[in-house]
């Protein structure tokens, strides 16, 4: 009897008409969805205790995730994402590059390498920025910030009037149009920090939550840039034996489906209709994913988890990058900060560029800065809503008016030749990613939402950690960084070893 049942379901197998025989669902200990930084670290460190039992779902063709280093001109680089190390002390991608002598010790002086211009080409009064800059970075470390129930931006300007009207020498800027400028500048500097569409929304009281790490806050890569810190995690530098994710690594898998309601593991099913099952899943997307409908979880995700990724924000911060055949700006300048007024966003020269939030969108472009490998080309900073938009436009769009904004501010006083490369980036509309990284909101403080409930692992029915939660969103107080995805990455390997740990090479066989 078994013997026909066996040949009656072999010959079904032979009439696709009839039945479809499906390939065994591949099983293994682990899932890890995402190879960015998180994802990366979790699997080297996974690899180095001895557990191999596992497989990394990418979603994009390579893997760095929000860090993504390409090549450039000769033998430089450019980042596309993730540029700086945020701080020294303490910060564990500084600590790793500085074993290799991979980072720049010298603490750029920003301030005096950059030039603050407005519209007619003049500087702007240096000492005002420098005073307002100061009293900013005085009071945003403050505890009475702590306490604030409003928006950053608020905080920042009540402050700000505070104590210039304190001062007899400066009560006076408080109240003129250059004071306007500056704050407008300031805050697009601090929306492309904090990838906030304004800073107008973030959250005064949260933002301190941010601990600072000591040392520079804008380390850099003496050369290959951020793709330096997937070298360090596989162990890729000299000396070291490099650790080979091989077969592991899965690329062009984007997961639209998890199912954890099984009592025999977690389901994952991609777009391409392959299917991967395992213990655990470890789920380390863009907080941007979790907010779209990319991927659905079934059951869906409970209520706490829910709010902390609703009230948490995914800014995007994007750049601009134009080069240009040849130098025409002085040696001593690194970039130029553009100090708009109300009356420039008005002006004819951009009256057919495209209007975003009430005004032309690359009045959001606040400045152009000198790239730390090539010599020729500026890279301009962009965020919010006119990222977004700008993503949308053609390369030959952007460079129009890209050029538009060069000589609007700095016509009068050069001239400057066409760029012979645009190029951008595009975080805000690629589907994988939907942002640049996550930032506390207002809506955070009304829904008194934590990231700890991000972080949180999830048990299915039968009482079993099925899904855990890796990523800069995940990390209270690291979050926005490379170095805060790595430690949330190298913290949920950590959980897997203690719930499932590797055999050991050295046991010693029970006799008896």
């Amino acid at each position: 009897m078994k013997l026909k049942l066996l040949s009656l379901a072999l010959s079904m197998c032979l009439l696709p008409d009839l039945v479809v025989c499906a390939d065994p669902i591949e099983k293994h200990k682990l899932i890890i969805v995402g190879a960015g930084a998180s994802g990366i670290a979790a699997a080297t460190k996974l690899i180095s205790n001895g557990f191999e039992d596992f497989i990394i779902l990418e979603a994009e063709n390579r893997i760095g995730g929000r860090v993504y280093n390409i090549p450039y001109e000769g033998n430089t680089s450019i980042d596309m994402g993730a540029q700086w190390m945020v701080g020294q002390k303490g910060n564990v991608v500084y600590e790793m590059a500085k074993e290799f002598n991979l980072a720049q010790e010298e603490c750029p002086d920003y301030f005096n390498l950059f030039t603050s211009v407005n519209s007619s080409g003049a500087p702007m009064n240096k000492d005002h920025i420098e005073e307002v800059l100061n009293i900013w970075h005085k009071s945003s470390g403050e505890e009475e910030m702590n306490k604030y129930n409003g928006s950053l931006g608020e905080y920042a300007r009540e402050r700000l009037q505070s104590e210039l009207t304190k001062n007899p020498k400066l009560s006076y800027l408080a109240s003129t149009p250059a004071f306007d400028q500056i704050m407008d500048f300031l805050g697009k500097a601090q929306n492309s920090l904090d990838a906030s569409d304004s800073w107008f929304e973030t959250s005064a009281k949260r933002y301190n939550s941010f601990v600072t790490h000591e040392g520079c806050e804008d380390t850099v890569w003496k050369k290959g840039g951020y793709g330096n810190v997937l070298k360090l995690l596989l162990k890729q530098m000299p000396g070291q034996t490099p650790i080979d994710l091989g077969k592991k690594l899965l690329l062009n898998k984007e997961v639209t489906k998890i199912n954890w309601e099984d009592a025999n593991g977690v389901l994952v099913t991609c777009a391409d209709g392959s299917q991967y099952s395992a213990d655990k899943v470890l789920i380390t997307v863009s907080l941007g994913v979790f907010k779209s409908d990319l991927i659905t979880f079934v059951p869906p995700l409970p209520p706490q988890k829910k709010n902390i990724i609703e009230s948490l924000f995914l800014g995007t911060v994007d750049k601009v990058f134009v080069r240009f055949p040849q130098k025409w700006w002085p040696d001593d300048i690194r970039g130029y900060n553009f100090f708009w007024t109300h009356d420039d966003k008005k002006n004819p020269l951009f009256k057919d560029t495209a209007v975003v939030d009430g005004a032309p969108w690359i009045v959001d472009l606040y400045g152009f800065y000198l790239t730390t490998e090539d010599p020729l080309t500026f890279l301009g900073w962009i965020s919010g809503a006119s990222a977004r938009f700008m993503e949308t436009l053609s390369d030959e769009q952007i460079k129009t008016e890209s050029m538009k904004a060069f000589r609007f501010f700095l016509g009068a006083n050069y001239t400057i030749p066409e760029p012979s490369r645009v190029f951008h980036s595009s975080w805000g509309t690629n589907k994988h990613f939907k942002g640049s990284y996550s930032i506390y909101t207002l809506t955070t403080d009304k829904m008194n939402a934590s990231r700890h409930d991000l972080e949180a692992p999830l048990s299915n029915g039968q009482g079993k950690q099925v899904l855990l939660f890796a990523g800069e969103a995940s990390n209270e107080h690291q979050y926005g960084t490379v170095n805060g995805a790595v430690e949330t990455g190298w913290r949920e390997a950590d959980r897997i070893l203690k719930s499932d740990p590797a055999p050991s090479l050295n046991a010693v066989p029970r006799v008896g």
